[in-house]
């Protein structure tokens, strides 16, 4: 092989590579992973990105990009990815609860009830999610409570 053959396989090699050694979907995932355990909410979520753009099937990929998105405030966006991940995988309690979760920071808590609603029924034993669509409940009926009694004072 000429030398000049060489150098041009040598170049495209580096250009061609990863800098940061992620090659595959889970590498990537493993690596949202890390850096959100490291509270790199931004690295965590660019990380996801990258595995979904390799792999736009992985459910639990969209479930952390949708977790991140939620830290960073960004709820329209993290019910989109939660809704992705229940549509890949309609079984995906903690991507459902996720959901009910935003809905709730939103103030959308009949939404909210629907989405822990399909979390317990997934998952009988999900605790946290019947708590937060009790609560929820319970926030409803106190707001129809006040009106009625609000209407009747006036």
């Amino acid at each position: 092989m000429s030398s000049r053959r060489i150098f041009a396989l040598l170049l495209f090699i580096a250009f061609a590579a990863p800098a940061d050694g992620q090659t595959n979907a889970s590498d990537w995932f493993e690596k949202g992973m890390a850096l959100y355990n490291e509270n790199n909410f931004t690295g965590s979520l660019e990380a996801y990105e990258r595995a979904i753009e390799i792999d736009p099937g992985n459910s639990e990929a969209w479930n952390n990009k949708g977790i991140d998105l939620g830290i960073l405030g960004r709820y329209d966006e993290a019910l989109y990815a939660f809704q992705e991940a229940t549509q890949l995988n309609s079984s995906y309690a903690e991507a459902w609860y996720n959901m009910g979760a935003i809905f709730d920071i939103q103030g959308k808590y009949v939404s909210a009830i629907q989405a822990y609603s399909a979390a317990t029924r997934i998952n009988p034993s999900y605790q946290k999610a019947w708590e937060a669509k009790n609560y929820d409940i319970n926030i409803i009926g106190l707001k129809r409570y006040l009106q009625i009694n609000h209407e009747i004072a006036f």
